[in-house]
């Protein structure tokens, strides 16, 4: 079950206008995403959430265009594509108790798309990423539990992937280079939508 305090989190997020859907699992947020996105064109951020999910798979199978360096051979130019798609997708780091949508990246594409890119965005989150606290805990929940496994699965040298612990590190291959909170839907936004699964899913 979603933690105990899970109505607490959905009214924080909805008096801060994000339009908050609920799903039981992965394949029931696919479904949410699927109908909302219909036929249009699609930009991924990076996100392992989404994998999870097989969303980009089952838009390709529906014929829609889909853009996500992860999956091209150009990254690039599937960058380029995904910022001037109709939706983006991808996931969020950390959602603080009283609402607000923490991520940290090591380029900062994948925050940019959530509020510079497209008009509407699709954040899928797994259960395991509600925090109880404020800013504090939502950056120590990244740090710990988000950053060594994504620099382990990159290849990475940092100590975080090394020890799987941060110790702020100055390393040149840090990944913590770019933190964003989003605390209401931005200006160039239409729509942005939260999904919350009752799952654990991504880091």
């Amino acid at each position: 079950m979603f933690c105990e305090r899970y109505d607490e989190f959905v009214k924080a997020l909805e008096k801060r206008r994000f339009i908050v859907h609920s799903a039981a699992n992965a394949a029931e947020a696919k479904e949410i995403g699927l109908s909302l996105i219909g036929d249009h064109s699609v930009g991924f951020g990076g996100s392992i959430t989404v994998t999870e999910l097989g969303l980009y798979e089952a838009l390709q199978n529906n014929g829609n265009a889909v853009f996500w360096h992860w999956r091209a051979e150009d990254r690039r130019k599937a960058q380029v594509g995904a910022a001037h798609a109709d939706w983006f997708v991808c996931s969020t780091n950390a959602i603080t108790r009283d609402g607000r949508l923490v991520n940290i990246d090591g380029t900062g594409n994948r925050v940019a798309g959530m509020f510079a890119g497209p008009k509407k965005v699709i954040l899928f989150i797994g259960k395991n990423k509600l925090v109880e606290g404020g800013l504090d805990e939502a950056i120590a929940r990244i740090k710990r539990e988000a950053c060594p496994p994504n620099a382990r699965r990159l290849g990475l040298a940092t100590p975080c992937a090394l020890t799987g612990k941060c110790v702020d590190c100055a390393s040149a291959q840090r990944m913590c280079k770019v933190t964003s909170v989003i605390e209401y839907p931005p200006n160039l936004l239409s729509e942005l939508h939260l999904v919350l699964i009752d799952e654990n899913l991504g880091y």
